[in-house]
């Protein structure tokens, strides 16, 4: 019979034993400090599966489940032949619980050392992450990785590649950059194209985040991108992403989304004044979005985080984002024709948005994962979207005025 062993880790958590039994059962909850996709169905007998975008899996099930206590479930990871088990067990104590998390039944021989240490690494930084998740809301994933400071307008494709003049199998495009960051230090712009960065190329967003991975902050990065479709290249020194100052309670979160919408709205009046209908419904190309879809572009965006939030108050899971696809966007325009439509439509989204977080339950609020999750999205992740697109709206119907 094969020889196994027995990796053990432990971790004090200043969070009560429930929250933390919630945090390794729930499908949600797992992926704000674990995984990048998860599949669970908590019952005994029920699937567990964890996805990581690194091509690393997972799957099981659960052998025992008692509420605040204990937590077992079998694993099989890819290119694994052996089953093991995973057993969480969990006691309180005066500042919270104790963890101690045993991976059993673990090939012993040499030839699986590189397994297990993958497996103790994993384990070891999804304690660390856990304890930062569930007492700051801060997952470790994001804020202890180098951070570009760039927001993304969209991926540029293989065949879009081409037809620019790339010599690239596709790229990330920038909408802007944010003040102060490496990426606004070094140069780069809104609407150019990062092909590459530090030898690995940046076709999508798994590929950029990969490309990132071996950096830490201060570190310097050879960025290579196009910008008017020509070459160029540029060393970002990269930074640390700045973590957002979040209201403590819903109603002033929403009070301070409001504020946000507020400033947006006066924007957009200003960049839409004296409009005619022909000049929102002019192209630059006959592919690109003209001004009305550039709004159902961001309704139907902002639509999609409220739906993001809502799986978090359900405890589901939304697998993936829908990235507007052009029938969505124009199914908007046809049932609201006219700009003034398409803009009072906005508005309602956003008010929709406002009162969504105003009604925030208590739970989530003590979830401090979900909460700040919830809260940047809509405070710090759409406002600087819409903004970019504001004034790609402004600049639209400039264009169809010299026309």
């Amino acid at each position: 019979m094969s020889q196994t062993t027995t990796l053990i880790f432990e971790q004090a958590l200043a969070t009560a034993p429930t929250a933390v039994y919630h945090a390794i059962t729930n499908g949600a909850a797992l992926r704000e400090w674990l995984c990048t996709t998860s599949q669970v169905a908590t019952r005994v007998g029920g699937r567990i599966y964890l996805w990581w975008q690194q091509g690393y899996w997972a799957t099981g099930e659960f052998v025992a489940l008692v509420p605040g206590q204990k937590v077992v479930f079998t694993w099989q990871g890819r290119l694994e032949t052996a089953v093991s088990q995973v057993t969480i067990t969990l006691k309180p104590t005066e500042n919270g619980t104790h963890l101690t998390l045993e991976h059993a039944d673990l090939p012993a021989g040499e030839d699986a050392a590189e397994m297990r240490r993958g497996i103790s690494e994993g384990w070891q930084a999804g304690l660390a992450n856990l304890k930062s998740v569930l007492e700051t809301g801060l997952d470790k994933r994001l804020y202890d990785q180098s951070f570009l400071g760039i927001l993304i307008s969209g991926l540029v494709t293989a065949e879009q590649a081409t037809e620019l003049g790339i010599d690239a199998a596709g790229g990330v495009q920038i909408n802007d950059t944010m003040a102060g960051s490496g990426a606004a230090q070094a140069g780069l712009q809104g609407e150019d194209i990062i092909v590459d960065m530090g030898g690995s190329a940046t076709t999508d967003f798994p590929t950029l985040q990969a490309a990132l991975r071996p950096y830490r902050p201060g570190d310097g990065i050879k960025v290579t991108y196009y910008r008017a479709g020509e070459r160029q290249q540029t060393l970002m020194t990269l930074g640390t992403r700045p973590v957002p100052d979040i209201p403590a309670a819903p109603a002033a979160l929403a009070e301070a989304l409001a504020a946000i919408y507020a400033d947006l709205d006066a924007e957009l009046d200003a960049a839409i004044v004296g409009a005619t209908e022909a000049e929102a419904d002019y192209r630059s190309t006959e592919e690109s979005w003209n001004a009305k879809e550039l709004l159902a572009h961001l309704i139907t965006t902002e639509r999609g985080v409220q739906m993001q939030a809502a799986t978090l108050l359900t405890d589901g899971v939304l697998d993936g984002f829908p990235n507007n696809p052009a029938a969505w966007v124009r199914s908007v325009t046809a049932v609201y024709p006219t700009l003034a439509e398409m803009v009072a439509l906005w508005q309602r989204t956003e008010a929709e948005s406002v009162a969504l977080l105003a009604n925030l339950p208590e739970e989530i609020v003590a979830r401090k994962g979900s909460y700040h999750n919830i809260a940047t999205s809509f405070l710090n992740g759409l406002p600087p979207h819409t903004r970019g697109h504001i004034a790609e709206i402004e600049a639209l119907l400039q264009a169809a005025r010299e026309q």
